[in-house]
């Protein structure tokens, strides 16, 4: 009888233990800790059509499926922390640029909806920098930090105040005013971003903190965070007054340097936050000490089901873009890790909307949706003017329309055929955005009836940026070097070459490459469509493209090289054409072919997404002809 008893006992005890325990704690007390990775929204709070692969290999296709919304994501979040307590969400990459909200109030309409999910820590994404050096100082630096000044002192260089808090209380001229009130209204994220690769030029110190460190469930978690290094090839003006870490081995320094001293701190756990894009940090992950569990990617869009391994351990992973959420669970017996689980969750339909992410993005979207507004973007050579409700119908299409392709895509080159169009001129260019969601005309897997209705926010999703439309002409040498320099970008085996986002779109021009040649190389003859005559190298060809605030007058479209870059006057306004409303236009003027034209050819034909399980190689194209 006594030993049923204490058999029952012991029973009792087994049960009552195990039904108090927590889904971070396994057998050993092992400790669980999960890291959710969010990455890329690019101010998309609302749900949209995104292009994914379907199948692997040389049979793989797309489909395009409906996902996003932060109010999904919201609920998604809530979820996966409420299966694991010891958990941290970090933000990385592009998050308050991308959209017509965030445009016209420099992307204060998407902090409080972001600052709401609950983020833990974040790294900003090069499209951050794109309001300009006092709206990044003023968004991610504390008041009583240093801040930027557009005045310059008698010498010529930029100068600086003691700190923010100083700058708003003195108040400025009235050719500051713009400035001022841009600063003043800037809202915040609420969460700590990191930066450890950019530094003040003055002195050398740190722009944003370099690394932080967490404790959750007794475990410390040291986090190093990685801004994009391309900010100043954007354009010079966005990193006035900062330097940005460039060059691999400087990133090996870096890395091993931070992670030593987040070791010596007491960090029993360190990861990487990087935006500097998938095929970057897979190439560091190989290089760098020892010690690193994972780099978390942003920037490249890449969607990663199964982790990356590395030489060096580390795990290298990226969540897409706003359409998933990565979940990497760590577990750790007595202090060290002894195994990582990774999945990529779609954020889809399935999930409900949590309520109040819904009602702060219903806010933030009320004024875009209002029959009245009136509102301009700070667009010094092209101001854009919002007088229309954004859900205002443009146009329609009976076939997809996307951007989703590195070398060659439907959207860049319709909108290049239709910038030639409506201009006159022999080519035309447009920038190789990731931004932009697919545009099409039937059923989702889910028996959704899409209607091919286009409407204004999809052409800012496409275009959101104050850019004019320029014509100019080119010398058929300097054209060579504008697309060699592209596919370099793109495509370069040393993946540090490789900056921006895809190739350009062109018009008028048909052109025969080789991918697998070396650098500066790959261009093998160029052809105008119009006539097949071959460009040659002193051939002078007039060019369509687009024109960024600041820019100089030889450049197009964020290349150098053209010559007599004149703005194009919108003939119903007499003002310069922006880029949203030639695209306006040439939804109005033109149909949509069923067939998209194909103008790039690759005579090593490169398999390419989705045939590959990247976008943009992983490693590059490796080099086999010269």
């Amino acid at each position: 009888m006594r030993k049923l008893q204490r058999y029952l006992f012991m029973v009792m005890l087994v049960t009552f233990v195990l039904s108090n325990a927590t889904v971070t704690f396994a057998s050993n007390d092992e400790t669980v800790i999960r890291l959710l990775h969010y990455t890329d929204l690019h101010a998309h709070l609302t749900s949209h059509l995104d292009l994914v692969a379907d199948g692997v290999g040389e049979k793989a296709t797309t489909r395009v499926v409906e996902k996003g919304g932060l109010a999904r994501t919201a609920t998604l979040i809530k979820q996966l922390r409420a299966e694991n307590p010891n958990n941290v969400l970090m933000n990385v990459g592009d998050t308050f640029h991308g959209g017509v909200e965030a445009l016209f109030t420099q992307g204060n309409a998407i902090v409080a909806p972001v600052n709401a999910l609950g983020i833990d820590v974040g790294v900003p994404g090069n499209w951050d920098f794109a309001y300009g050096p006092h709206i990044t100082r003023a968004r991610f630096l504390d008041e009583n930090d240093k801040f930027f000044l557009f005045r310059n002192s008698e010498d010529g260089e930029p100068r600086w105040r003691d700190s923010l808090k100083d700058y708003l209380r003195e108040g400025g001229s009235k050719s500051q005013m713009l400035a001022d009130i841009m600063v003043a209204g800037t809202e915040k994220p609420n969460y700590p971003n990191l930066a450890a690769n950019v530094t003040f030029k003055d002195d050398n110190e740190p722009f944003l903190a370099p690394t932080l460190i967490k404790e959750v469930a007794g475990v410390k978690i040291g986090f190093i965070g990685i801004t994009s290094d391309m900010v100043p090839k954007m354009h010079e003006s966005l990193s006035i007054g900062l330097n940005f870490l460039q060059g691999e081995s400087a990133y090996i320094e870096l890395i091993n340097r931070y992670r030593r001293k987040l070791n010596a701190a007491g960090a029993d756990i360190v990861v990487v936050m990087s935006e500097l894009g998938i095929q970057k940090d897979y190439r560091l992950a190989q290089l760098v000490e020892p010690g690193i569990e994972a780099f978390f990617s942003a920037h490249t869009h890449e969607a990663t089901f199964t982790a990356l391994t590395s030489k060096s351990g580390a795990l290298v992973v990226e969540a897409g873009n706003d359409g998933y959420l990565g979940c990497m669970d760590i577990t750790l017996r007595a202090g060290k890790v002894v195994k990582r689980d990774w999945k990529l969750l779609p954020v889809d339909n399935s999930l409900a909307e949590d309520a109040e992410v819904k009602a702060l993005i219903e806010k933030a979207r009320a004024p875009f949706l209002a029959k009245d507004i009136d509102l301009y973007t700070g667009g010094m050579k092209a101001r854009q003017h919002l007088n229309q409700p954004i859900n205002t119908v443009i146009g329609h299409t009976h076939t997809t329309i996307s951007r989703y392709e590195s070398l060659e895509s439907d959207f860049n080159n319709l909108f290049t055929d239709w910038s030639r169009g409506l201009t006159g001129t022999e080519l035309a260019i447009s920038p190789g955005f990731r931004f932009g969601h697919p545009l099409i005309a039937g059923e989702l897997e889910d028996k959704t009836v899409v209607t091919g209705e286009i409407t204004l926010e999809d052409a800012y999703r496409y275009f959101p940026v104050s850019y004019g439309m320029s014509t100019a002409q080119i010398t058929g040498e300097n054209l060579k070097v504008i697309i060699e320099n592209l596919l370099t970008e793109v495509y370069s085996a040393d993946v540090f070459e490789q900056a921006g986002g895809w190739v350009s779109g062109f018009s008028g021009l048909r052109v025969e490459l080789d991918l697998a040649r070396p650098d500066g190389q790959r261009v093998l003859a160029l052809y105008l469509t119009d006539s097949g005559k071959q460009i040659s190298e002193s051939d002078t060809l007039t060019i369509t493209g687009c024109s960024r605030p600041f820019d100089t007058d030889d450049v197009l479209c964020s290349a150098p090289g053209f010559i007599g870059v004149a703005p194009v006057k919108n003939i119903k306004t007499g003002k310069i054409w922006t880029v949203v409303d030639l695209f306006i236009e040439g939804l109005n003027r033109y149909r949509i072919p069923k067939k998209i034209r194909r103008d790039f050819g690759d005579k090593n034909a490169s398999k390419i997404w989705p045939e590959r399980p990247f976008i943009q190689p992983l490693t590059g194209i490796a080099v086999t002809g010269n």
